[in-house]
């Protein structure tokens, strides 16, 4: 091994210890290259950034196959970090139980979520999160896992996938580490993030959950910003 080689090889292991150090992982399965490790320190410092305001245009849809039924509702929502969440639907069709028990409890659900305070203890963060680093996962992105702090259904225990080149976040996915709903066994979730205005906002949504009498149900949300 010639001293060049030498040095990038040392270079690079100390690179996969700062990455464990820093993100509170145990060592990567693979090594660690100068250009990945900043993509997640990017990564980390911009999951700490506060919420920016946003206007958006929401498409969400459910179904059940053993009640054979499903719904769709067309929803326009504004948020702002200070008076967080509001929404007014415009459109809508298909089963009214699963409107108003699914479609629309989500919205209610997220603006009783969308408070600052309230905020901090559902988003992608330290306070919140134990991040692992999971090497690649092919597709020029990296993994990153997941680990809740605590058991909260707004957390996810799963992993995040972000590109190797910015450290953007483009999908986080995995099961809720808590169940909503007694009446819910578990909840698989998928969440797209795609850069808008400069900011990685979320697109679209997708769950698959477990409910005692409606078996296995599906929900998804899609975002349409201003």
């Amino acid at each position: 091994m010639n001293r060049r080689t030498a040095v990038l090889t040392a270079f690079g292991f100390l690179i996969g210890l700062s990455v464990q150090r820093l993100a509170g992982a145990p060592a990567p399965a693979v090594p660690v290259s100068p250009s990945e490790y900043v993509a997640v320190e990017r990564f980390l410092a911009d999951i700490e950034k506060p919420p920016v305001a946003y206007q958006a245009r929401r498409r969400l849809e459910a179904s059940s196959a053993k009640l054979n039924e499903s719904a769709w509702m067309e929803a326009v929502t504004e948020y702002d970090p200070v008076n967080g969440l509001t929404y007014s639907i415009v459109a809508e069709g298909g089963s009214e139980r699963i409107r108003r028990r699914v479609l629309k409890a989500v919205l209610e659900g997220e603006q009783e979520n969308s408070t600052r305070e309230e905020w901090h203890k559902g988003n992608l963060s330290h306070a919140n999160y134990e991040f692992g680093f999971g090497g690649h996962a092919g597709n020029g992105m990296l993994k990153m896992q997941l680990t809740p702090r605590r058991r909260d259904s707004r957390l996810v225990l799963g992993s995040a996938l972000l590109t190797a080149k910015s450290g953007n976040l483009v999908r986080v996915e995995g099961r809720l580490s808590k169940s909503p709903s007694i009446w819910v066994r578990s909840v698989n979730v998928s969440r797209t993030y795609s850069p808008v205005a400069g900011m990685m906002m979320p697109v679209a949504i997708e769950s698959t959950a477990d409910v005692r009498i409606a078996g296995l149900s599906k929900f998804s949300m899609t975002y349409e910003y201003e």
